[in-house]
């Protein structure tokens, strides 16, 4: 026999009181920083998730754009005009692409 059998039956009390005590302590404190930090570590995670994202997008978008102008270049270095070696061509090309989506883009946007 326990201690805590003892004590019940010496008291004739079933319940366990500071078993109860702690378990509303502790919920209380749980309670509490759920409010304090649970919110901020929810926004904080995001925000990590986000740069993440931003970041690994910039990446992607600059290796994008480096595979994009060395397509254009092997493409256009067929041409008879362009020796070996000239990517003029495939960065003219680039910035006609890009002043079209940029003309679109301000044509656009509100007034």
């Amino acid at each position: 026999m326990s201690e805590g059998d003892v004590a019940k039956k010496l008291t004739g009390s079933t319940d366990d009181w500071p078993l109860k005590a702690a378990n509303t302590v502790v919920g209380y404190v749980d309670k509490t920083k759920l409010a304090t930090t649970g919110k901020a570590l929810v926004i904080s995670r995001a925000v990590v998730y986000l740069l993440s994202a931003a970041l690994l997008g910039l990446i992607v978008g600059v290796l994008l754009l480096i595979f994009m102008i060395r397509l254009l270049a092997s493409a256009t270095a067929e041409l008879p005009f362009i020796s070996d070696g000239e990517v003029w061509l495939a960065y003219y090309i680039m910035a006609a692409i890009f002043i079209g989506a940029g003309l679109l883009l301000w044509r656009k946007r509100g007034k």
